[in-house]
């Protein structure tokens, strides 16, 4: 259904280890994975890949309108839908805002529980101190 949303705007091809954005840039857009795949480093770590047709990314950028927290990249090549008008785009498409929020939500719940899992295991009081600082931050 994203596809069906996305086929009219214009697709940028990505060679292998070709760059879509550049952690720290600010680009404005939102992208859509139509063909290839695509992996997300963060300081230096690969955090993420995708290689399903329909997967959004940029969104976080977009959203809290500042510059991408990630790069990413192409593995083996892809094609990418561009969307410069990215609130419009929503806008216009709220089934596609929903599954940006579903997968924020997703994220965010795997996050915590990890974060949940990991404060359960630590032993020093220091440690916990520092578990307690991350949970306030997510209120």
């Amino acid at each position: 259904m994203i596809l069906e949303a996305v086929r009219d705007y214009p697709v940028t091809v990505l060679g292998p280890r070709g760059v879509l954005v550049e952690e720290g840039a600010k680009t404005g857009r939102l992208y859509v994975l139509k063909t290839g795949d695509l992996e997300v480093v963060r300081d230096g770590s690969v955090v993420a890949a995708m290689d399903a047709p329909g997967s959004i990314v940029g969104e976080m950028s977009v959203l809290l309108d500042q510059p991408h927290t990630a790069t990413v990249r192409s593995r083996h090549g892809a094609q990418v839908h561009v969307i410069d008008d990215p609130d419009a785009f929503l806008d216009v498409n709220a089934f596609v805002s929903r599954q940006i929020a579903k997968a924020l939500a997703l994220r965010l719940q795997r996050t915590t529980g990890m974060l949940v899992d990991m404060r359960h295991l630590a032993k020093e009081r220091d440690d916990m101190l520092m578990f307690d600082k991350i949970f306030a931050l997510l209120k």
